[in-house]
């Protein structure tokens, strides 16, 4: 191999690492729930970044004026991805949870009714994934359920 074979070998393995970095995740496996959760310890309600994304803001069930339950996204900062979804899960195993709906924003207020039939006392945290690169983009984990 001569030098200038080299140097493009290098160029393309550092533009492959840029592209998988910003959504990292590999659609062929899965990681358990809560791999590659950041160091940082999640309050009950806040959000926390998964794998190296960020998310912040605050994660709360509240009865909804219809007798339906709502999840509310408030002051949430979440990385832009190409795929978000929103789960209400238990111990963050959004393969198992609800799904409440495309994420359509990335900051701000945004608010879920649950299905019909749906009790908020059976999940404990909100999951937000990426589908097309299989990956958890933040987590937060739910304040203690009331009763409606």
């Amino acid at each position: 191999m001569n030098a200038i074979q080299g140097l493009k070998i290098v160029a393309l393995s550092l533009a492959l690492t840029g592209l998988v970095a910003g959504c990292a995740g590999s659609s062929d496996r899965m990681d358990p729930p809560g791999a590659g959760m950041t160091a940082m310890t999640m309050d009950d309600g806040m959000f926390a970044g998964s794998q190296g994304h960020h998310a912040a803001g605050k994660a709360a069930v509240t009865p909804g004026m219809n007798g339906r339950w709502v999840l509310t996204l408030s002051d949430l900062e979440v990385d832009k991805v190409p795929d978000g979804h929103v789960y209400l899960t238990r111990d963050g195993d959004h393969m198992h949870g609800v799904h409440l709906g495309k994420l359509e924003r990335f900051m701000g207020t945004v608010a879920y009714e649950l299905p019909a039939g749906t009790d908020p006392a059976n999940y404990d945290s909100v999951v937000i994934w990426c589908r097309e690169f299989n990956v958890e983009i933040g987590r937060a984990n739910l304040p203690k359920k009331k009763t409606m």
